[in-house]
């Protein structure tokens, strides 16, 4: 793994700590009479300003091996101050860097480090660059305390060196703060208004399943899908969802229609316990339609009892086409028809493949009250819109059914994902 450093920088912060030096010696007689800057004034010892001018004036001139020979007498004086100790140590620095001895440049980072005497600005790229050091020596316990370090002294860390620090915890199997780093990557990544990058989901998906902890796994892969939608991770969600919620028929059937809307289905036991699902809710439509792309899509084999669910499907659908609109006409005519009976025929007629009247028939029955899942209507209702590209209309009925269906609910996080299905569909497409 290469770690960019931002060395660069100190540097240059050294550098021209060295060139204020210069200027501070040169112009301390015309500041004598300035109490408040003779107050916050460098302390230099006599010894080190007898011989700072001439090391300077090498400095500026770019000869180094004469600025190390200046440095070497300096280091071998005694009381040297703080302050000339931290121009000493620039001056290294700087040198080492421009003769490429990286040995001791590295060696010169650790001192100014240990000494206590680097600047707030400097603490955390001179970590940085030692677990560069590090890390090109395979030491993975220096490269990983180091680089924390950086990343703890470094307010403005970006998502990458967060992606950077997770990975060196993984690869120290401490998964909890692997995990821990990346997340922060993520969110790093997209308070910058970036896309996080698909390969920190999925690491961090192999974190939660080596750590055995579903819950982590399944936000995470929510996360993934809504800005990555493939097959693989649906499948994924899927059987995290049938799990966790015993196989509610209700809240599968808002997830599939949600994954045949997007990418499809991936495998024909879930093609399979779609149509199931579809048939046991009274949508042979839906039931007829994910077959149909099953096989299709070459997942679902074209024979045996599949081809007779198949055309049990399309039965009930004919029969459906035909009584579905005088159903409709005798609930609309009767006003003590309860708000469910037109949530259901809502349903008949999305079975069916008319959304339009579906959205009409949903409303109605919302209106009216009295339907038993306002949070499975609203779904319904939403992803007939989204059919229909109302899509600002679909967000509004998916935070409707959120809202019906509470907080932490899996039907509030299928309403979620189906929200952010409709944030794609709406968002104007990307230009190359």
């Amino acid at each position: 793994m290469m770690i960019q450093t931002r060395l660069g920088a100190v540097l240059l912060s050294c550098a021209m700590g060295v060139l204020l030096f210069v200027a501070g010696v040169e112009g301390a007689s015309a500041q004598a009479e300035q109490a408040a800057q003779e107050q916050s004034k460098p302390e230099y010892s006599k010894g080190f300003l007898k011989s700072a001018g001439k090391v300077q004036k090498d400095v500026q001139a770019g000869e180094w091996p004469a600025v190390l020979e200046g440095i070497a007498k300096f280091e071998a004086l005694d009381e040297l101050t703080p302050d000339d100790q931290r121009v000493i140590l620039s001056w290294k620095l700087t040198a080492l860097q421009a003769t490429g001895d990286r040995e001791r440049f590295t060696a010169t980072i650790e001192e100014f480090l240990a000494s206590g005497l680097a600047g707030p600005e400097q603490i955390g790229p001179m970590h940085q660059q030692l677990a560069a050091w590090y890390n090109g020596k395979k030491d993975t316990a220096k490269t990983l305390h180091h680089f924390q370090k950086f990343v703890d002294a470094t307010p403005d860390a970006t998502a990458a060196e967060y992606e950077t620090l997770g990975r060196l915890y993984l690869q120290a199997d401490d998964n909890q703060n692997g995990a821990k780093y990346l997340t922060r990557a993520v969110d790093a990544s997209a308070a910058a208004g970036e896309q996080p990058k698909e390969f920190w989901f999925q690491l961090l998906d192999k974190v939660y399943v080596d750590g055995n902890e579903p819950a982590k796994r399944l936000a995470n892969l929510e996360s993934l899908v809504k800005r990555y939608p493939k097959r693989e991770y649906y499948t994924r969600i899927l059987s995290l969802y049938t799990a966790a919620t015993q196989d509610d028929r209700i809240v599968m059937m808002s997830v599939y229609r949600l994954v045949l809307a997007d990418t499809g289905l991936a495998t024909v036991g879930e093609y399979l316990s779609c149509a199931d699902t579809a048939l046991v809710l009274g949508s042979p439509g839906e039931a007829q339609r994910a077959l149909e792309r099953g096989m299709a899509d070459g997942i679902v084999p074209d024979a045996g009892t599949n081809q007779q669910s198949l055309q049990e499907a399309k039965t009930a659908v004919a029969r459906d086409r035909r009584d579905l609109p005088r159903d409709s006409q005798a609930a609309i005519g009767n006003p003590n028809t309860p708000g469910e009976v037109h949530a259901k025929i809502g349903l008949g007629f999305f079975s069916i493949g008319d959304p339009a009247r579906s959205v009409e028939s949903i409303r109605r029955g919302l209106a009216k009250g009295g339907v038993k899942r306002p949070d499975d209507a609203n779904m319904l209702l939403g992803a007939a819109l989204v059919e229909l590209g109302r899509l600002a209309e679909a967000q509004a009925a998916f935070a409707a059914a959120a809202a019906a269906a509470g907080p932490g609910s899996y039907m509030t996080r299928v309403a979620d994902l189906w929200t952010a299905y409709a944030e794609r569909k709406s968002a104007p497409p990307a230009v190359e």
